[in-house]
């Protein structure tokens, strides 16, 4: 599509009409020289105003005439038959969109008719005489040299094959395609191609070399149409396709040579030289772009990453690398398995190593982990701190209370006798002692019972007759490894300190339901405390920092630490009737 017209304005609202992808060229009467070669497609859009200025070469070219209508050069154009259509400057805006798929099509049967007529009155071709042959072997080892020294680049590396084209073949230009993405695009000028181009669909059948003056390919008149079409709009007269295994990778388009004579076959032959050599080189340049960015990210991992290591089957380890990490290596060739080494106080590498099974070798990796290791203890440290400050508050709070009525008896004088109301609080006091002594005694048995698999709602179906609560089960077993004693005696605890916390009302109106959620390893316990009012020391209302933990309650507290043994935890959420006592485990 051509848009013969010095109006940039007209040029625009014509292009706006072209369907997307559509070439278009603005008149430049500079770049076709004497014209086109035979069997070159076009339509011609041309303005009356450039009509004098409109190579002769495109007048055979079918045309669409845009003038004044009623002007003296429009009407002129008209009984001449200048032009296959008349369009005013006006229907041009608009009506181009609908007479241009006809006109493309009589354009590109008007070519095909006239490259087969070209062809057909086309003399024998003169073979010319051999050129002498030049001796460039100096030239050769230098463009190779500077093929290798742009691997590193494409662009570099594409430079120096031009360079070694205006040499060697005396190319006034050359043009590389090369495939991307989606097209084939042009190195340096706005040029590309579509893959489903039919230019591609001849050079994967037919690899070879084309000129364009003459056609040695076979008979196959709309391909030859494609070839010469391009040719044209690209001012190019050899074509050398670059292709792996018949599928096309590029192309180059050679310019008419210097002096004006035709390709011969030793030129054609460096240019299939030109090609093959251009694909391993750009080959090497994807690879070697690969591996740059390889070093730039195996330089950045180094500085920020655990280091590694690689070894041969018989490869020792270097000596910077740190004695623990060399132990290891040695483990993991001996008993054949990956071993991993945590960091600790008494070394500071977290490091791992195991065996390669393509070479039979060794891989390491290690980290110098010291603030971690540090921070992981002082993190051991608070939480040991955290946990005796809450055990004090718990014992010191709970027998505090206990030791009042005793304190009072002890200051009392022998005579007269304690009143009944003194002795029924002393020994009331006492029984609390004895319960708090049992707990203790129950603390050094956390660890030491053995886990069994345990249906939950029987447990749960145990404490509320107990406890005399209502009791919720599903339908499905809740069987999880647990430790039976400590999940009765955390459930029993925590139920009868909120039935003691509801004064009066006691375990009247309490609700325990269980259910169970998850499946195979991720089974989960659920149980939930119901009824109102609610009140769990630490738990409900929620704790604050200012607060006394577990309100001395030491079944609280060891209630929490069976949970957090099976873990699990307790907090408060809302429910259907009110605020619940939440409570899930898992198996230990």
């Amino acid at each position: 599509m051509i848009f013969a017209t010095f109006d940039p304005a007209l040029a625009e609202a014509w292009e706006r009409q072209l369907p997307p992808g559509r070439p278009a060229l603005r008149f430049d009467s500079r770049r076709w020289g004497p014209g086109p070669a035979p069997g070159f497609s076009a339509v011609v859009v041309l303005d009356a105003a450039a009509e004098h200025s409109l190579p002769a070469a495109l007048a055979s070219c079918p045309t669409i005439y845009v003038g004044e209508p009623r002007s003296v050069p429009f009407e002129q154009a008209r009984l001449a038959g200048r032009a296959r259509i008349y369009l005013s400057y006006e229907d041009s805006a608009s009506r181009l969109r609908e007479l241009l798929p006809l006109l493309e099509e009589l354009a590109e049967k008007q070519s095909l008719v006239e490259l087969l007529t070209e062809k057909a009155r086309r003399p024998e071709p003169i073979r010319p005489a051999p050129r002498p042959t030049v001796h460039d072997t100096l030239e050769l080892w230098d463009f190779l040299e500077g093929a290798m020294e742009s691997l590193h680049d494409r662009q570099r590396l594409l430079a120096e094959f031009r360079r070694a084209a205006r040499f060697w073949l005396r190319a006034s230009h050359a043009i590389f395609f090369l495939r991307e993405a989606d097209e084939f695009r042009a190195d340096r000028e706005a040029l590309a191609f579509a893959p489903d181009d039919p230019l591609v669909t001849y050079f994967e059948t037919h690899p070879a070399v084309v000129d364009g003056t003459k056609w040695v390919g076979p008979v196959d008149a709309v391909a030859e149409l494609a070839v010469r079409n391009r040719m044209t709009l690209w001012a190019a007269r050899l074509f050398v396709p670059i292709h792996d295994n018949a599928r096309l990778l590029g192309l180059i388009a050679f310019g008419v040579r210097d002096d004006g004579q035709p390709y011969d076959e030793a030129d054609q032959a460096r240019g299939v030289f030109f090609a093959r050599l251009l694909r391993h080189c750009l080959e090497q340049v994807d690879q070697l772009a690969r591996l740059h960015r390889l070093a730039d990210q195996a330089r950045v991992g180094a500085k920020y990453l655990p280091a590694t290591l690689v070894l041969g089957p018989a490869e020792e380890p270097p000596r910077h690398v740190p004695l623990i990490v060399r132990e290891l290596i040695g483990q993991a060739r001996q008993t054949r398995e990956s071993c991993r080494l945590p960091a600790s106080a008494g070394q500071p590498f977290r490091a791992a190593a195991g065996l390669i099974a393509e070479t039979g070798g060794v891989w390491a990796s290690w980290e110098e982990a010291s603030d971690e290791v540090r921070e992981r203890v002082e993190a051991q440290r608070s939480a040991r701190r955290e946990l005796l400050r809450e055990l004090a508050l718990t014992l010191s709070h709970e027998i505090g209370n206990a030791l009042v009525s005793l304190a009072t008896l002890r200051q009392r004088p022998a005579e007269p006798p304690p009143p009944a109301g003194l002795l029924a609080t002393v020994k009331a006091d006492i029984a609390k002692l004895e319960a708090l002594n049992a707990d203790l005694e129950r603390m050094q048995a956390l660890h030491e019972s053995d886990p069994a698999p345990t249906d939950l709602r029987e447990v749960a179906d145990k404490i509320g007759r107990e406890l005399g609560l209502a009791v919720e089960v599903a339908a499905e077993p809740i069987v999880l490894p647990v430790f039976p004693a400590l999940v009765e005696f955390a459930l029993r605890a925590l139920i009868r300190t909120v039935a003691e916390n509801r004064g009066e009302l006691g375990a009247r109106d309490l609700t325990l339901r269980v259910r169970g959620t998850g499946a195979g390893t991720a089974l989960t316990a659920l149980f939930a405390i119901k009824g109102r009012p609610l009140e769990l020391e630490g738990i409900l209302p929620s704790a604050a920092d200012s607060t006394v933990p577990n309100q001395g309650r030491l079944a609280v507290f060891l209630a929490k630490e069976v949970l957090r043994l099976h873990h699990g935890e307790i907090h408060a959420g809302p429910g259907l009737e009110g605020t619940e006592i939440l409570l899930s485990l898992r198996g230990v």
